[in-house]
């Protein structure tokens, strides 16, 4: 192979792999804490993004059963699965917040998953 093909080549590779590089959306770096606990942490995000429909005052209104207003009821959403299920919108869960493909923040998700799976301390 003559030097004018290889550094045609190398051009050529060196592009495909740039313009490859650029789709890819990089993963936020998210600060989770290592001791996350439902009062710190849990309790204000779920008051953020969940009361509006989830709220003592209105979940039988809105929300139908779905009450996870304090820690016992929103602990025994993350231990049945449908907490993470439903804030990642994964398939068979009903998608949360419920405004269409609308989803709370990729590191807010991931503290609640931790959360879950570090046994949901209160």
């Amino acid at each position: 192979m003559n030097s004018t093909k290889h550094i045609r080549l190398v051009a050529i590779l060196t592009s495909i792999i740039m313009l490859a590089s650029c789709n890819k959306k990089d993963k936020p770096i998210c600060d989770i804490p290592k001791n996350i606990t439902y009062k710190n942490q849990v309790a204000s995000i779920i008051e953020i993004h969940c009361f509006k429909c989830h709220a003592e005052d209105v979940y039988k209104e809105k929300a139908s059963r779905s009450k996870i207003f304090d820690y016992s009821s929103l602990k025994k959403m993350g231990e049945s699965g449908q907490l993470v299920g439903s804030i990642t919108h994964a398939q068979g869960y009903i998608a949360m917040p419920y405004r269409k493909e609308t989803k709370i923040d990729s590191c807010t998700i991931e503290l609640i998953k931790t959360w879950v799976d570090l046994g949901m301390k209160e």
